[in-house]
């Protein structure tokens, strides 16, 4: 071949690069142009390029040198499995005809009919009205500015969605999803895999329960009225009444005949009696003694009695106090208008999971048939927690393979990802464990090894143990399944399995995950105690229970998410009825959060 046809070649190879990028909204630089046209088949290739460029965060419809640079098979090979549906560039001749096709009788019938077999994502034509003069294929399009949005409007705690279908079958819309826009900021503040080996020895034991003291201790010294508190030994030295005030944790707490309350504290120093009165002018203490159980962490102020020969001195305790959260304290929220969406129990493998829920949510993370405002609200979506038992398991109780439909292990996680491969690509899955998972049963969890998960963490997702603490566009988010839920509803009057948040507070004002020690919560003997709430979280979310519910705690947002599966007759046993199917979603910018049921739709 000659230069001069060389050179046709090459500006015919240009320019049909060119019309081609043109027509799909990409933009191309000069100098990487010039690259693309160094390549061998460069027609062809540049549909592969504009693939794989567009599992890079920072492409955004521009093309360039570093883009190019960034572009490798080992990178994308992973991140291709969640791009199965992904729509290469239309050829230059496939547009060329398209476009003559346009001129005809017949031009939208036959174009709208293309546009369906494309099964394009996350894009779909504007309503098409008259006649076209214009390529009709408009399928990548250039970033999305804030101003191009609507404001979701609503109340200021939370909103139930009600996802609406449209209702004529003409119209059609555009799903432009603002959380593609923005790349990933997710940082794990805290994770307990890999960090809670034990042997189970008497020693473990103890180092636990130290940590949990002294970090507990820690907190309560940060209370105001903590900071005079004396150690236990120093008050048993008195021997005369004497007004006093100390911390420690509760070895018994019990109520008397006459309706008091005896509680007996310690510290590393010793232990001391202590009794809140039932006819207190304090009408608080007794609301807070009536809500103290044993392991808690107190403080407590009144008028220390050494008691005369042989009889142990008491304190007659006129204030008792918790940690708690501060009243003062403000949550981070996020810069960017994101979302955060949060589920769990969806308890795949099991005969009771909600499969059509499922699919109701998964087509609501694509925006498919709803109204503009719904779709709106998932396009915010950036991330999703599932909060354990993403599947059912194997032997995790009685006569369990009775309730199964998928018995093997291997194949309930096989079939999760293969549900999880519809959500979004843009929006990273944090998949916690849970008590139905394989891992060990007792808390902190790890991460579910890769021998189960290998197929999740290949389609992208990120796990994690149990409980976590994450950082997303700035917020916080305290994951934890909810194990001692039950614990605490059982042992606290008042508590119930159908109010989670009650219980989620509970948590919060003893600062622990998993307060008393000995009973069904089993608790790993670790070194450090990881179920400690040293950090106050901006959002704490927790599951288990199978109850959707949320609140605000002197404004931590608190969201137990329910679950995808309906009530099987374990559940039964112990009283719950479940709430599949309401998905909570939390604003990171606001923190406002929305209930998306989809039972409704």
């Amino acid at each position: 071949m000659d230069e001069k046809s060389s050179r046709n070649d090459c500006l015919e190879n240009k320019q049909a690069i060119l019309n081609k990028l043109a027509t799909t909204g990409i933009n191309i630089t000069p100098s990487t142009l010039e690259e693309v046209l160094k390549l061998e088949n460069p027609l062809e290739t540049i549909n592969q390029i504009v693939k794989k460029a567009s599992f890079i965060p920072t492409f955004n419809s521009h093309l360039t040198e570093d883009i190019l640079k960034k572009i490798s098979e080992g990178e994308l090979q992973k991140a291709s499995k969640r791009k199965e549906k992904q729509v290469s560039l239309p050829s230059t001749q496939e547009l060329k005809q398209k476009n003559e096709n346009i001129n005809n009788s017949n031009a939208i019938t036959r174009v709208e009919s293309d546009i369906k077999k494309t099964d394009i994502k996350s894009e779909v034509l504007k309503e098409i009205q008259g006649e076209l003069k214009t390529p009709i294929i408009k399928t990548i399009l250039p970033p999305i500015k804030d101003s191009q949005m609507d404001v979701v409007s609503g109340p200021i705690l939370r909103e139930r969605i009600k996802v609406k279908p449209i209702e004529s079958t003409k119209s059609t819309f555009r799903f432009n999803p603002i959380a593609k826009d923005y790349s990933f900021q997710i940082e794990i503040l805290k994770d307990p895999t890999g960090k809670i080996h034990t042997s189970g020895n008497y020693d473990d034991f103890y180092e636990m329960t130290l940590n949990k003291f002294n970090k507990l201790y820690k907190l309560m010294r940060k209370r105001p009225e903590a900071l005079t508190a004396t150690k236990i030994n120093n008050i048993l030295r008195n021997s005369r009444n004497q007004h006093i005030s100390t911390i420690g944790m509760v070895s018994d707490i019990r109520q008397t005949k006459k309706g008091n309350y005896f509680i007996t504290l310690e510290d590393l120093t010793g232990s001391i009696n202590a009794i809140i009165r039932k006819d207190s002018e304090n009408i608080d203490n007794r609301k807070i003694a009536e809500k103290t159980i044993q392991d808690q962490m107190i403080y407590i102020e009144g008028t220390y009695n050494p008691g005369e020969k042989n009889n142990r001195g008491v304190v007659f305790a006129d204030i008792i106090s918790k940690i708690d959260i501060p009243n003062s304290f403000q949550p981070n929220k996020s810069p960017d208008p994101l979302s955060l969406a949060l589920i769990s129990d969806t308890h795949i493998g099991s005969k009771e999971f909600e499969s059509d829920l499922w699919k109701k949510f998964v087509d609501f993370l694509n925006g498919r048939n709803q109204n503009k405002r719904n779709r709106e609200v998932a396009g915010k979506i950036k991330y999703l927690v599932i909060n354990g038992d993403l599947v059912d398991g194997v032997g995790v109780y009685p006569n369990q393979q009775d309730d199964l439909n998928i018995k093997d292990i291997f194949q309930q996680f096989k079939h999760a990802s293969e549900l999880l491969l519809e959500i979004p690509d843009y929006i990273k899955i944090i998949y916690s464990s849970g008590n139905h998972d394989p891992v060990r049963n007792a808390i902190p969890r790890p991460a579910v090894d890769k021998k189960y998960a290998s197929e999740l963490i290949d389609i992208g997702v990120k796990c994690i143990g149990n409980p976590s603490l994450i950082q997303t566009h700035n917020v916080n988010t305290l994951i934890y399944h909810g194990d001692s839920m039950l614990d605490m509803n059982l042992l606290i009057a008042g508590l119930e399995n159908d109010k989670p948040v009650d219980t989620m507070k509970e948590l919060l004002i003893c600062r622990h995950l998993a307060p008393i020690y000995g009973k069904k919560t089993q608790i790993a003997p670790v070194s450090k105690d990881w179920l400690v709430i040293d950090n106050i979280p901006d959002i704490f979310h927790t599951g288990h229970v199978h109850i959707n519910g949320f609140d605000k705690y002197k404004s931590v947002s608190l969201v137990n998410s329910g679950c995808f599966q309906s009530q099987t007759d374990f559940m039964k046993s112990f009283g719950i009825n479940p709430t599949p199917g309401i998905a909570p979603i939390i604003e990171l910018d606001t923190l406002r959060c929305l209930e998306l049921d989809l039972k409704r739709i």
